[in-house]
């Protein structure tokens, strides 16, 4: 977000717009995993604090060093009981997967109120919520990866076959560079920006079903 500024893209509004939305969509992503353990049988991150809404329980200083200067961060990781869950690991697959469905909500919301400022005038507004909705469906695209410490790598594990689970591991054994790889990969081939699109479209063309908007 930082480089975006630097280089013109980004006003000092969309900056802070998209730096609260997404610093929120952070610890929405483990409020909501840990809602889900929850409901699922596993009491053990509501133990752990994760399902109050407390940035400093959620907050991890490097994921957000990396949101401002690259555009995607991560919270802390929620802590899980495996041993709570049944059906072959599908239910803590589903804890999981509900982190990127935590930031598509964010950018669904994000996506309405930018549609919401721009019927009544506010372009400038609206376009700096379209920027945190962007980046929003951006950490829901790359947390699907089964990459650590991605949310992809730990739901695979959890339901994976064991051949699945051999190819998340040696992933897992490179590393951050694996992640970093993934991202810079998906990041220069256009297909991130394809797949922010696609999302964003479709989010769009759901919200415009609703009468008045």
């Amino acid at each position: 977000m930082l480089l975006d500024y630097l280089r013109g893209a980004y006003t000092t509004t969309d900056l802070i717009v998209v730096a609260v939305v997404m610093l929120f969509a952070l610890v929405f992503h483990n409020v909501a995993q840990a809602w889900v353990a929850g409901r699922l049988g596993d009491p053990s991150p509501r133990f752990a604090g994760f399902l109050r809404f407390d940035p400093q329980q959620h907050l991890e200083p490097f994921g957000v060093l990396f949101l401002f200067l690259l555009g995607f961060g991560w919270p802390k990781p929620v802590a899980v009981n495996s041993r709570n869950y049944g059906s072959r690991g599908r239910h803590e697959a589903l804890v999981w997967y509900s982190g990127p469905a935590a930031y598509l909500l964010i950018a669904l919301v994000s996506i309405l109120v930018a549609l919401v400022l721009s019927a009544i005038n506010n372009p400038l507004l609206a376009r700096s919520f379209v920027f945190a909705a962007l980046i929003a469906i951006r950490h829901a695209v790359i947390n699907l990866f089964p990459v650590f410490p991605l949310d992809g790598a730990k739901a695979a594990l959890a339901w994976g076959n064991r051949s699945v689970r051999q190819v998340v591991e040696q992933l897992a054994s490179l590393g951050m560079l694996g992640f970093i790889a993934i991202f810079i990969a998906l990041s220069f081939t256009g297909i991130l920006g394809a797949l922010e699109r696609f999302f964003f479209s479709l989010i769009v063309g759901i919200l415009r079903l609703i009468p008045g908007l």
